[in-house]
């Protein structure tokens, strides 16, 4: 064979072993991406699960109107409802202001609340709550050493598949204005109705609701 032919060869074979190298090189970095990018998708979920997990902790704190005097004492009970008491404070508080009831939202399924529903509301949640109390604790109108004032906000209404959703803020502040129990509770029925307002479904959300702060103030007098 001739020098030149060998040469030919020589230089073919170095070309084919650069070429077998580079693509080596490439597949080699191309697995390495792939496997990034693997790595990479597999942690999006995960993100995801925790920030929903993140949101989910706080389901009513986050986006809450604002009404207590104060959020910090609050403790998580479940998915929806948050509480606070201090048995020893509320012990002390033997009569109570049951002051006028906020209802802070203003539309019910896109049409705006009138004045008279609106006013409606706020009267059979005050009424539900006196009602409640006072056959053992007098409702008074004025503050004193024993006098406690009871705060209460209607926060919501909405209707979720067939039922009845109402949600409520309310605290208890001692005669020196310290928060000596306080809630945020959703509350669903177990049937939606129109007008809600005017129906028993929804008395009786509220009745639960003031027999509930009336076993907390009778709970916190027996110790």
């Amino acid at each position: 064979m001739s020098s030149r032919s060998c040469s030919r060869n020589r230089g073919s074979q170095i070309f084919q072993q650069t070429i077998h190298s580079e693509t080596k090189k490439k597949t080699k970095t191309e697995k390495e991406d792939n496997r990034k990018t693997t790595t990479y998708l597999s942690l999006i979920p995960v993100a995801g699960l925790l920030a929903l997990t993140a949101c989910k902790s706080t389901p009513q704190m986050a986006n809450r109107p604002e009404f207590l005097s104060t959020y910090n004492h609050l403790r998580q009970v479940d998915e929806l409802n948050w509480r606070y008491i201090s048995p020893a404070l509320l012990a002390q508080c033997n009569r109570f202001v049951v002051s006028p009831v906020k209802v802070l939202f203003t539309e019910f399924e896109g049409k705006p609340l009138t004045a008279d529903q609106r006013q409606h509301t706020a009267d059979f949640v005050r009424q539900a709550v006196v009602k409640a109390l006072s056959d053992r604790y007098p409702i008074v109108t004025e503050g004193g050493a024993d006098v406690a004032e009871i705060r209460i906000a209607v926060t919501d209404a909405y209707r979720t598949g067939g039922k009845l959703g109402l949600c409520v803020q309310g605290e208890i502040l001692d005669n020196s204005n310290t928060q000596v129990m306080a809630v945020t509770r959703t509350e669903v029925s177990e049937l939606y109705v129109a007008n809600w307002e005017n129906k028993a479904t929804a008395q009786q959300i509220v009745g639960a609701w003031a027999e509930r702060l009336r076993k907390a103030i009778d709970e916190a007098h027996a110790k």
